[in-house]
Order: C-alpha cells, then structure tokens, then sequence
C-alpha cells in the first residue's frame, strides 16, 4: 500500500465526481476535444480503470506479481476502435460507470503490498498503480472546457 498514490487516486476521483455532478446533461453530451465528449471521457475512463482491474485479476489468476505490460500502440487502437461506444453511452451513465469502475480499482490498488508498488514505478508502469495520471489528462481537458465561474 502506498498512501501517496491512494490520495492522488482519492483526489482525482472526488475531482471527476464534482465535474460529473456540475455539469449539465448539455455540457456532457456536447463535444469538448472533437469528437470527444465529457461523458465520453467520463466512459474511457471507466474502461481503462476496469481494463487495469482485469489486468490485475489476470495476473492473480496466472500468480504473477504484476499485470501483462500491453503495448502504447495497442492502447492507442483500442481507444480509436471503442470512441463510438463510449461516445453512445448516456451521459449520466457514464459518469456512474467512472464512478464505480475507480472505486473498484482503487480498493485493490490500495491493498496491494508496497514493495510491488514500488517496483512497478521503478519499471515505469506506475499507471497501474497511480490513476491519478490518467485521470489528470482528462481532468485538465475537462476544466479547461467547463470553468467555475
């Protein structure tokens, strides 16, 4: 367990969640980052958070220590290949997903030993760990569209 990255992780979630519940079913639907949508970010998130969580799963099943590395490119086609879905899910929906799809990851994340956290920061896989970074991404696109007045 590593207490930094389960607040970063604690912190980027309850961020989303604000964003979510702020932002109007309008706001979520219209396109931010063309074609990208708030409640389709709200959807690819949630995807690779339960991605990272089967990741995981895999790994306990096969006893591995960490999950299977999986390639940039392959995740830049999965993303490419899964826009229109994410982009057709309700938009209330989304945002629930990415809701319950965090606070699953992270309730395993924030059980995992120590030493296998560090190593894979070591490695250069801490996003497996640290939701944080990919959230951030999508964070700052979101703050950037929908600003507090």
């Amino acid at each position: 367990m590593d207490e930094v990255i389960d607040r970063k992780n604690r912190d980027s979630a309850e961020r989303l969640a604000i964003l979510g519940a702020r932002l109007s079913d309008r706001e979520l639907t219209e396109e931010i980052d063309p074609p990208w949508t708030a409640a389709g970010l709200f959807a690819h998130m949630a995807f690779w958070d339960r991605f990272v969580l089967e990741r995981w799963g895999l790994a306990a099943e096969r006893g591995e220590r960490t999950p299977m590395v999986v390639d940039g490119g392959l995740m830049d086609r999965i993303n490419d290949a899964s826009l229109r879905q994410w982009l057709a899910i309700p938009a209330r929906i989304a945002v629930e997903e990415f809701l319950a799809a965090a606070a699953e990851l992270e309730e395993l994340i924030s059980q995992l030993d120590a030493t296998i956290v560090s190593e894979l920061v070591g490695e250069g896989r801490e996003r497996l760990v640290d939701r944080s970074l990919h959230r951030g991404d999508h964070i700052r696109t979101l703050e950037e569209a929908f600003p507090l007045a």
